[in-house]
């Protein structure tokens, strides 16, 4: 019979470990009992993960899987299977974001699909700033402020105090339009004409200005 998590001795239970020797000390069933939190009859959430790599072959297999394979599988159901879906997804967009694994922008498509998974609030105009490097990958996406339905302030100095912070060469800002509306306006161009010039003086390459609303997207430049 599998015994509960508060059955096993605290200074080896998931979060105690965690806690004391940090993540990279856990295996991956550890962290994966962290995510699913809890079990089922029979099965504590450690047993869970320790089944679910064995039956798959491993994280790598795993996180390939959608909710609804991993919510058939047994002791899952959907909230579990949302759970791994939604850490393996976080995994792979931090691991985007860092190293020589960043993703490389190519065009104004690929910057409106990394834009568009950094809004907070989509009820709300917000101005963030993609990092790239001399090679367009992204080091960074960081939010820079967040207005009300229809009006976002921005100071150039802002977006380039945040470019030259972490190392950039390159960089695109981006907006959303809650309204839905995609098109620019006139103060959207002269924002993007100024931050060039800006841009340009202190050495560094502004490749675009987008603007997200909703699924929408236009590219400024």
């Amino acid at each position: 019979m599998t015994v509960s998590i508060a059955q096993i001795a605290e200074q080896d239970r998931p979060r105690e470990c965690l806690d004391r020797l940090g993540p990279r000390a856990l295996t991956d069933a550890e962290l994966m009992a962290l995510v699913l939190r809890s079990g089922a009859p029979g099965c504590n959430a450690l047993t869970l993960g320790q089944a679910l790599l064995a039956k798959y072959g491993g994280l790598a297999a795993l996180a390939e899987l959608d909710n609804q394979a991993l919510a058939g599988a047994r002791a899952m159901g959907p909230a579990k299977a949302s759970s791994l879906v939604a850490a393996f997804e976080l995994g792979r967009r931090a691991a985007e974001l860092t190293g020589t694994t960043a993703v490389r922008i190519r065009d104004a498509g690929d910057l409106a699909a990394i834009a568009r998974r950094n809004v907070t609030n989509p009820a709300r105009e917000e101005c963030f700033v993609v990092v790239l490097n001399a090679s367009h990958r992204v080091l960074r996406v960081e939010s820079l402020t967040i207005g009300t339905d229809n009006h976002c302030l921005l100071d150039c100095r802002d977006v380039l105090a945040a470019v030259l912070r972490h190392g950039g060469a390159a960089f695109a800002l981006v907006h959303t339009h809650p309204s839905g509306e995609a098109s620019p306006s006139p103060e959207d161009h002269a924002v993007t004409e100024s931050l060039a010039r800006a841009a340009e003086i202190v050495g560094l390459a502004m490749i675009d200005h987008i603007i997200l609303a909703g699924t929408r997207w236009c590219s400024v430049a």
